[in-house]
């Protein structure tokens, strides 16, 4: 049995740099988390930047470790508190300040270890801070990556960020990356469901944005990756993950949708077909097939000087001459003209 695609990447061997764009729906703070821990366990040092989760609730998962750097953005990132004790290796206290603030502590601490896995739990803050800046700081860390040195990212897809240059920041860090992984919440049956199996009518919810399943980690979520290899390769595929007792765990798709992949790739074709220009109309654009073989054995002027060329080349091997006299003049509306009676 093949190993799916996501525990390929989770293993940290193949992809040197990951970028996984979740929603509020589904965070990716689960596989960023399962990412560090098998770091550790082979036996690489972790450097973390956290800008929207707090260093505590990070290192209740993973327990006591010396060979874990965290650089703290979370907790008093601009100064406010004057907040100088902190339990993480380094407090950033002016967020605003990327290149000194962040970049050089991650850039030391990456060249002095000679194994490490980086992880960035989102690029929000700090795209709302500077695009550019925060573009530059993605760039240097994806540079660092080698064969042992590997980078890890959260972004949240649903947040669409202004742009005066037209281009798309979301696009050009999905550029940067090895391996893309676009995550999806499992469907949920709702009351409208049972709506539309009774009336065939679909309303439409405005508020349907966050469901009660949202981030059931539980229950599984679904992970749409796009895998970059070395060779050229680009690697579509679809996984699920689950988290039981604390342990993330990848799964086949099917075993969470109930949709085996012949399925789900015909409904994915259905929905890709263009539909039929000709299908409602008050007359009839098709061709029976009557009138499709008569189409197929009209003969195109083209086709008739070709025929012309043929007939010639064939008169010049052989010809007859034929010279009527007066009894051979052959009269159209006296066809018995010839006849002497």
């Amino acid at each position: 049995m093949n190993t799916l695609c996501l525990e390929q990447i989770l293993k940290n061997k193949s992809s040197s740099f990951i970028l996984i764009n979740d929603t509020v729906r589904l965070s990716s703070l689960p596989i960023l988390v399962n990412i560090g821990k098998r770091a550790l366990g082979d036996n690489k040092s972790l450097v973390v930047l956290l800008t929207e989760t707090s260093p505590k609730t990070w290192k209740k998962q993973f327990g006591e470790t010396d060979d874990m750097y965290i650089i703290d953005c979370y907790t008093d990132p601009y100064g406010w508190d004057n907040t100088t004790d902190s339990d993480c290796s380094l407090l950033v206290n002016d967020i605003t300040d990327i290149e000194n603030s962040i970049l050089l502590p991650l850039i030391k601490k990456v060249t002095k270890s000679a194994q490490c896995t980086i992880l960035v739990d989102s690029l929000v803050p700090l795209f709302m801070i500077s695009q550019f800046k925060t573009y530059q700081l993605v760039k240097t860390l994806e540079t660092l990556t080698t064969d042992t040195t590997h980078l890890a990212i959260g972004h949240h897809s649903d947040i669409k960020l202004p742009t005066l240059s037209g281009i798309s920041i979301q696009e050009s860090i999905n550029r940067l990356a090895t391996a893309i992984i676009r995550l999806e919440a499992l469907k949920e049956r709702t009351h409208f469901d049972t709506q539309v199996a009774l009336t065939g009518f679909t309303p439409q919810d405005t508020f349907s944005y966050l469901t009660t399943t949202s981030n059931a980690l539980s229950k599984g979520g679904l992970a749409h990756i796009e895998w970059r290899k070395k060779s050229g390769k680009v690697t579509f595929e679809t996984n699920g993950f689950i988290v039981k007792n604390g342990v993330l765990q990848v799964v086949s798709a099917s075993q969470l949708t109930g949709v085996s992949a012949t399925e789900q790739k015909s409904e994915d074709m259905e929905i890709d077909k263009q539909p039929d220009p000709t299908a409602n109309l008050s007359f009839n654009l098709s061709l029976t097939d009557e009138q499709r073989r008569a189409k197929e054995s009209l003969v195109l002027p083209f086709m008739k000087a070709q025929q012309l060329e043929v007939e010639e080349q064939k008169k010049q091997e052989s010809v007859i001459y034929y010279d009527p006299d007066a009894a051979d003049d052959f009269d159209d509306e006296d066809p018995d003209d010839d006849l002497d009676i």
